[in-house]
């Protein structure tokens, strides 16, 4: 019936408005996503690798590859490549005016005349650690590391494609080369998973919100670029929402003829701008109350991880603490047995002669492995409780900030308890589970 309306008051009515309200829909949408990923980084805590566990991750390192790839234009060693070859063109095109005549006029272009890329899996290396990081279907964001324009009489010119003939070759070609190079920072976001050995970890493709990044620019930058595409998609949707309103004037007094051109206009621009702002807060309300759950089932997460990594400490610490001691002390009744029968092996007026030649100790590498093991558990429970304060201080703040902090909590998100607790029972010291 409305349809009918607009068809009976202005023909042209229905289709901007509909159009009008699509291009809307575009922008909500450009919106929505670019949100959604803004709030994911910001959700998401850098880790240092040595605190990289199992789920969507960011970290940050030098990268490192034991046998790189060369970029061909730079010929840098590097991890990612990408490059092209663009040949200008200059060419006379023929065309009919408005008025029919015949015309000619002078276009300029270029063409692609060769291009490559390559990517190979690398090491990300800082302080803490290094971890492997498997590039299949990252999204790279790289660093120019060659840019020139050459002409036939440069050598660089023939280097690529030389019997590629373009039609109205001016003869300059530019050259552009993107690259990762080694030993450059980059910041990864993605979702580490056990590697297929089962002895540590990697970073790769997959996980629940299938982001995996690979980037020279670093977190901020690609935060600041989400969050503006957002704010454009908002204000552009807007435009377009409010614009719909003005062409649906007419159908505003065909059922209120008592209206005024000017009232008829406001009335349907803020109509359209109710249902615009409406549709908006809806989404935005799912957008904090998903966001809020995300943040604690990562508290969650990293809670009990702290509290697997105290039941390993007391599981194996015990036990290697056990096995040391028994090593130990066979090494000793071993060393006091030998120097007993050397003893009585000297008879009265006998000269003999006695090279000592004591067995090897072992001891020392259970002591050592010991001690390794002890570090190593310490610094992997440290990890995982910095990654719970973190992930705690997160949810706190998204919980405390109004208004997203009472929409959370109206829509079902609740506080975490205290710092102390965790979802299972912990134990605090290797002592608690000793064996005994």
């Amino acid at each position: 019936m409305i349809f009918q309306l607009l068809g009976a008051v202005e023909p042209d009515a229905a289709p901007i408005a509909i159009g009008a309200w699509c291009v809307a829909l575009l922008f909500f949408w450009l919106w929505w996503s670019r949100l959604r990923f803004a709030r994911l980084l910001r959700d998401v805590p850098t880790t240092p690798i040595r605190g990289v566990f199992v789920g969507l991750v960011e970290t940050s390192g030098k990268v490192e590859h034991d046998d790189p790839l060369t970029a061909p234009l730079s010929q840098t060693p590097c991890v990612q490549y990408g490059w092209s070859v663009s040949e200008q063109w200059r060419r006379t095109q023929t065309y009919k005016d408005s008025k029919g005549k015949t015309q000619t006029r002078i276009i300029t272009g270029s063409d692609i005349v060769a291009s490559g890329a390559a990517e190979i899996d690398l090491r990300l290396r800082d302080e803490t650690g290094a971890i492997i990081v498997r590039v299949n279907g990252a999204s790279w964001t790289s660093k120019n590391t060659f840019s020139r324009t050459a002409t036939r009489g440069d050598s660089l010119y023939h280097t690529q494609a030389p019997n590629r003939v373009v039609a109205g070759s001016t003869g300059r070609r530019t050259f552009s080369e993107s690259s990762v190079p080694i030993g450059s920072t980059a910041w990864v976001m993605g979702n580490a998973r056990i590697r297929p050995d089962g002895q540590a970890l990697e970073i790769g493709s997959g996980g629940e919100e299938g982001v995996f990044m690979i980037s020279l620019s670093g977190e901020a930058r690609h935060s600041m670029i989400a969050r503006g595409l957002a704010i454009t998609g908002l204000l552009l949707g807007t435009g377009c929402a409010l614009a719909a309103g003005v062409t649906l004037a007419g159908l505003a007094r065909q059922l209120l003829p008592r209206l005024t051109e000017e009232q008829a206009t406001l009335l349907t621009v803020l109509a359209n701008g109710a249902v615009w702002i409406m549709l908006i807060a809806v989404m935005w309300s799912f957008i904090v109350r998903n966001g809020a759950v995300r943040v604690r089932t990562r508290w969650e997460r990293a809670a009990s991880l702290v509290d697997v990594e105290l039941r390993r400490r007391a599981d194996l610490i015990p036990n290697l603490v056990a096995v040391t001691r028994a090593s130990a002390a066979h090494e000793t009744l071993v060393q006091r047995a030998v120097a007993e029968l050397r003893a009585g092996a000297a008879s009265p007026g006998v000269f003999r002669i006695l090279a000592e030649r004591y067995p090897t100790l072992t001891a020392d590498a259970s002591f050592l492995m010991l001690q390794h093991q002890l570090a190593d558990t310490e610094s992997r429970i440290a990890q995982a409780r910095i990654f719970e304060i973190q992930s705690r201080e997160r949810l706190l703040e998204r919980l405390q900030s109004f208004p997203e902090g009472l929409i959370a909590r109206v829509m079902g998100v609740s506080r975490p308890p205290p710092a102390l607790a965790a979802p299972a029972q912990r134990s605090s010291s290797p002592s608690d589970r000793s064996p005994d």
